[in-house]
């Protein structure tokens, strides 16, 4: 395919995307924009290293402003890939350099000032194929359905295999991969790097899209603006030059990079539960709006759902500045405390669909959309029984369609639903992420802890014998 920005699968989100950078120079949004001294010019503010917690906290509340206009949708958005970018740069000395050598140190700053200066959009994709989640994808029949290294050359590597869901790469112009290695330590597939997504041999299958059907905005007021595509990424025999290559055969030190000196799952969690926190923000409002309209709202047992929602809201804008305020301040960056971000986001995995299912309890059978349709409306014989018949006491008959489209379109549509699936497995199986929060984000403070416990138990006297 050729045609991507106009074919009907892609040019939604093709222009969600234009909009993102279009927002950057407009005057309300231009706390966007920062003065980014690791490059001498202005950038997006998403490209910026922190280097106190008052930058962070602008940082923060920039990527808030950009999920608000979101409405917390459109995840695979470009500032999301931007932060990995530049805390890979931020540690290229101490751990990049320090682990691999002065060339990849030097790929990861020189991948980071070509990022800031062309301004590109990142996409990525981590997961193996789900061939046989019983065995490590060393030991499948063909060991490259996972991504893996099947020759070194003189130019870089070739790369063979696949991995899912690689959302917007039809449309991005730029991959980081980076696999999962803790499903399989083998040194072949320990390779992280940054490509073109026009590379040779380098393919995406995409799912069918959601695109609006013939109702267009009026029907799908969510689906028209934030579907975003995800595929399959197939690497077929592809070149990666060694000046792409930041990670390479030593699979032992992904634990580093992931929770200790790079912390990137601090950080990509911290965007998540901003993500969330907007679209919480939105759901709340949307209960509000539909339960007011129908004056459910005096109800008791909507009042307490309703502020079920704004009790997660709260919980994750207390998660925003507390990870701020008890930020860690390195040397290099200085990055939002990770107990609090990882936690956080973890919540979310439940509590965003949680919202979801809350939507649908307390609109019950009024949140099917009937009539759906602008044509409804323009038979002036059918109007007449809409505006008398589908009419609340809060809104006219056609408000009140166009609310519970959208109410549908969150709840309801391939979009909504697809959004709900994401949010509960974006970050992995819930119930692996929780059991984490125990054993691995917590681990180190176990002592803490159980000390508070054992101070009780020390001055417990010993019955007499």
């Amino acid at each position: 395919m050729t045609d991507v920005i106009n074919h009907p699968a892609y040019k939604i989100p093709v222009k969600t995307v234009a909009s993102y950078y279009d927002l950057h120079w407009k005057e309300e949004y231009k706390s966007l924009r920062a003065y980014n001294r690791d490059v001498g010019e202005e950038t997006s503010i998403t490209l910026v290293r922190p280097r106190s917690k008052e930058e962070l906290l602008r940082l923060g509340e920039a990527l808030v402003k950009i999920y608000e206009y979101y409405r917390g949708f459109f995840g695979r958005s470009p500032d999301y890939m931007n932060l990995w970018t530049m805390v890979f740069f931020a540690h290229a000395e101490d751990y990049f350099g320090k682990n691999f050598g002065s060339k990849f140190m030097e790929n990861a700053m020189e991948i980071y000032r070509e990022s800031t200066k062309r301004d590109h959009f990142y996409t990525h994709a981590i997961v193996a194929p789900m061939y046989d989640r019983s065995r490590p994808p060393s030991q499948w029949e063909d060991p490259y359905i996972q991504i893996g290294v099947t020759e070194e050359r003189q130019d870089g590597v070739v790369v063979r295999g696949a991995a899912m869901i690689c959302t917007a790469g039809p449309y991005a112009e730029m991959l980081w991969y980076l696999p999962n290695m803790r499903r399989d330590s083998d040194p072949r597939y320990a390779i992280y790097f940054s490509i073109p997504t026009t590379s040779k041999g380098v393919r995406f299958i995409s799912r069918r899209g959601f695109q609006p059907r013939e109702g267009g905005e009026f029907e799908y007021p969510i689906s028209s603006k934030w579907e975003e595509s995800d595929s399959i990424l197939v690497l077929d025999n592809v070149l990666v030059p060694w000046d792409r290559i930041i990670f390479y055969k030593k699979p032992e030190l992904i634990e580093d990079l992931m929770w200790h000196t790079v912390g990137l799952r601090g950080w990509f969690n911290w965007h998540f539960m901003i993500q969330h926190y907007a679209r919480l923000k939105f759901l709340a409002g949307l209960a509000m709006t539909v339960t007011e309209a129908a004056n459910t709202n005096t109800f008791i047992n909507v009042q307490e759902k309703i502020g079920e929602i704004l009790i997660y809201l709260a919980m994750n804008e207390a998660a925003l500045y507390g990870s701020v305020a008890r930020a860690q301040e390195l040397p290099n960056i200085v990055r939002p405390d990770p107990y609090i971000s990882i936690s956080a986001s973890h919540f979310n995995m439940k509590a965003v669909p949680r919202a979801n299912e809350i939507l649908r309890l307390i609109t019950a059978g009024s949140s099917i959309p009937i009539p759906a349709g602008a044509k409804d409306f323009t038979n002036p014989e059918e109007r007449a029984y809409l505006d008398k018949y589908m009419a609340m006491k809060g809104l006219d008959a056609l408000e009140r369609v166009k609310t519970f489209n959208l109410l549908w379109d969150v709840i309801g549509s391939e979009v909504g639903m697809r959004y709900e699936q994401y949010d509960r497995f974006s970050r992995g199986d819930p119930t692996i992420r929780w059991a984490q929060t125990y054993t691995e984000v917590f681990k180190d403070r176990k002592g803490e802890f159980v000390r508070l416990v054992k101070e009780i138990l020390d001055q417990m006297p010993n019955p007499r014998s």
